[in-house]
């Protein structure tokens, strides 16, 4: 009778099918992908035409002389300097007009006038202390009371008070300026504009500084009205003391004045013929002919024919292609089924765009800011930043491929320059070979020092070849380090952001998931104690077979801690959880039995996403077992249908005997799937030896190969055998003999039993 083949393996055949085919076939979406890439990198280097280059540094020597070919315009930075000097030195300058020293210096007075008509009114009993009061007063004025009284007849006290009050008010709301403050404004320009703001009125007044008062040009002003000499005297000594400055200049305001009056300022604009003379031979290249240079290759630039720039952009986008094919064949010889993960590529195109994006708009700058030379911008742009994120979320390969592509692309667009290039190499696989193998994001700090050293030796490198300025060096080392320590800063803060937008997993998460503190692995330990154990156990072997043949040991010792999860809601059913206990399948039918069994699947999953664990060890629970047949209770429930002699024992579905999950997919899910068969059935031999386990293994790995479990794991049969062989060795030492201690009657016969230990005796040998 020929045999029934249920839906669901006839579903798993269409897919392992399905998955073949998509193999084989062109990877459109990929190239897609690089076609859009090569498109957008093309226009942002040259959808504003060909960037032209000034081959001149500031401070270079011109060996020879240059002349304009084509007519241009350019601007005079020293005259746009003077107009925009004049421009600032016509501003006025502000000042605000303080009120307190009026009202303070008003009251002084007022008081000192009361005071001595309060004398000259006193009786005969008041008058000594009047004088007393009024000596107070003035003694801090350097002045006695005796003078004042003298001077001021009684009558006259009253009127010479309003009369100085008023005056005084006159005076100091026009405004008193400090001497220092007069004498360093009006050097060069006695008869500067001044802005005057005061609180009491509501528009500012203008005045020449020329007209505004010093301290004791007010004092002479107010005392002048007293004709008595006498009086004169005085006044003038009590004002020298009350009247004080009372302009406070005001900075900000008069400097954000300034600047809007330099911005207003047009830029100075000349002309050049063809012909004409830009550089003679020894000139020195200062800013106004590195200006000139620039505005020159423009306009040659912009008067070429339309044609030939098109035929220029069009061949330096065809370079763009080379490198883009490049780096993709890089990818295909390294990491070869990367081009077919759309996700990862998506990833690899953000992260190039960085360095791109970066080298764009510093070539453009350039054109605009001379101090941005075309020298410098190779050691700003971070090519470390890219290579490493891709090195630590995809992998050393890819990290490399990308590499070559930002740096034969930066190379086309600063003039085809091979030293860029090599720089772009350089710190490439020195950040690939730094990004290898970083478990700890303090690893990334030590990755930019090597960055920063090997930029540095890059510049040094430069100057060994071609003689520079002390000041153009200083400024590439500057920018070597500071892009080499933003680049490591930079990665450690952007990891967890593309972890979560692209849903990779880095050495980094896994590292922190290893620690057996962590809450599921704790409670598996008190549920599931076998299985605990169980899992440690896998872990050593799977970790073992992945160094072996060159796979992520961290990556398969996580997954195989958090693998059988699933075991904690029904831990008493599973084999090393039992123990002594009585088998609880005893009492189960085959087929719920099976249920029982492939539940854990589900059940860790389940597990899993509520603690938010990361793809790759969802991964594991679903494909360790992929779609096994749970052999033990398929063949139980053959016999008990008939001892697999009659027809009711072929009519048994074996669909309904396999696991729910998928066949492993990656070498380290293939290794984990071996691992935990391999360590599970180990524990039935008797008398383990090399030789018995390695018969076990030799079935174990021909019924995962028959039964498809290995056809999509990336594994070669020779990397098969080599994973099997580091699983012998594993075993036979985990499961190495020991010499059995001595029984209590034969260690009674040998010596006298030492009731005060509780240690058992030392055999003669170790086991």
């Amino acid at each position: 009778m020929k045999k029934k083949i249920s839906k669901k393996k006839q579903k798993g055949i269409a897919e392992r099918k399905t998955e073949v085919k998509r193999r084989r076939d062109i990877p459109y979406k990929a190239i897609g992908m690089g076609v859009i890439l090569w498109l957008l990198v093309t226009w942002l280097f040259f959808g504003r035409g060909i960037v032209t280059k000034v081959s001149y540094q500031m401070g270079d020597v011109f060996p020879a002389s240059i002349e304009a070919l084509v007519d241009f315009q350019c601007e005079n930075l020293s005259l746009t300097a003077l107009a925009q000097d004049q421009a600032a030195a016509g501003v006025p300058l502000i000042f605000s007009l303080a009120t307190q020293p009026e009202k303070r210096a008003v009251k002084q007075v007022q008081t000192v006038f009361d005071r001595l008509e309060q004398v000259a009114t006193a009786t005969e009993e008041e008058t000594e202390h009047q004088i007393a009061s009024l000596n107070d007063v003035l003694l801090g004025f350097d002045l006695d009371a005796a003078g004042f009284i003298q001077a001021f007849p009684s009558n006259s006290i009253a009127l010479t008070r309003e009369a100085l009050s008023g005056r005084l008010k006159e005076v100091m709301s026009l405004g008193i300026i400090a001497d220092k403050t007069r004498d360093n404004f009006a050097e060069g320009n006695p008869n500067r504009a001044l802005t005057i703001k005061s609180d009491t009125e509501t528009q500012a007044r203008n005045e020449s500084l020329a007209n505004i008062k010093s301290q004791q040009e007010a004092v002479q002003t107010i005392s002048a009205r007293f004709t008595n000499q006498t009086q004169r005297g005085l006044i003038s000594k009590l004002l020298t003391s009350v009247v004080k400055p009372n302009l406070e200049y005001d900075a900000d305001a008069t400097e954000s004045l300034r600047q809007k009056a330099i911005a207003a300022v047009p830029p100075t604009i000349e002309s050049y013929s063809k012909g004409d003379s830009l550089a003679s031979p020894g000139d020195i290249a200062d800013a106004q002919k590195l200006l000139l240079l620039q505005e020159h290759n423009t306009k040659i630039q912009e008067s070429r024919a339309a044609t030939e720039q098109i035929l220029e952009i069009a061949g330096n986008a065809v370079l763009l292609l080379v490198g883009l094919i490049a780096s993709v064949v890089i990818l295909r010889v390294g990491s070869g089924n990367l081009v077919r993960q759309v996700d990862k590529l998506l990833l690899l195109i953000t992260l190039s765009l960085i360095p791109l994006g970066t080298a764009g708009l510093l070539a453009y700058l350039s054109t605009k800011h001379t101090p941005l030379t075309f020298e410098l911008i190779p050691y700003i742009i971070p090519f470390a930043l890219s290579v490493l994120l891709a090195g630590i979320l995809v992998g050393s390969n890819a990290a490399i491929g990308l590499g070559f592509w930002c740096s034969s692309a930066t190379a086309v667009l600063l003039g085809h320059s091979f030293p860029v290039f090599m720089l772009g190499m350089v710190v490439t696989i020195t950040s690939a070979s730094s990004a290898r193998n970083v478990h700890r994001r303090s690893s990334l700090f030590r990755a930019g020092l090597w960055i920063c050293v090997v930029k540095m030796l890059y510049v040094l490198l430069g100057v060994m070849l071609h003689e520079q300025l002390l000041s153009n060096v200083l400024w590439q080392l500057g920018a070597a380090v500071s892009s080499g320590a933003i680049s490591a800063i930079l990665t450690i803060l952007l990891i967890p952001l593309f972890e979560k937008i692209f849903k990779i997993t880095t050495d980094i998460t896994l590292l922190e998931l290893s620690d057996m503190g962590h809450p599921l692995l704790q409670k598996m330990a008190i549920q599931a104690p076998g299985t605990y154990h169980h899992s440690l156990m896998v872990a050593t072997l799977a970790q073992n077979a992945a160094e072996a043949i060159g796979a992520n040991p961290l990556l398969i010792r996580v997954c195989a801690y958090y693998h059988d999860i699933g075991k904690m809601a029904k831990p008493e059913f599973f084999t090393e959880n039992i123990q002594h206990k009585e088998n609880p399948h005893d009492e189960l039918s085959p087929h719920m039995s099976a249920l029982v069994i492939s539940s854990h699947v589900k059940e860790g999953l389940t597990l899993a996403k509520r603690h938010k664990l990361p793809k790759p060890i969802l991964d594991a629970i679903e494909q360790h077992h992929g779609n096994g047949l749970i052999s033990f209770f398929y063949h139980k429930a053959k016999q008990q249908a008939g001892d697999g002699t009659t027809n009711m024992a072929d009519l048994i579905n074996e669909s309904d005997f396999r696991y729910g999950g998928a066949p492993a997919v990656s070498p380290e899910m293939a290794i984990l799937s071996l691992a935990d068969a391999s360590e599970a059935a180990s524990r039935s031999i008797e008398k383990p030896t090399p030789q018995k386990i390695s018969n076990l293994l030799d079935d174990i790995f021909a019924m995962k190969i028959r039964d498809g479990q290995m056809d999509y794991a990336n594994l070669t049969m020779a990397e098969i055998k080599v994973v099997k062989q580091s699983f012998i060795f594993s075993l036979s030492n985990m499961l190495h003999g020991r010499i059995p201690y001595p029984k209590d009657h034969e260690n009674k016969r040998s010596k006298p039993a030492d009731k005060s230990s509780d240690s058992p005796p030392k055999a003669k040998t170790a086991g």
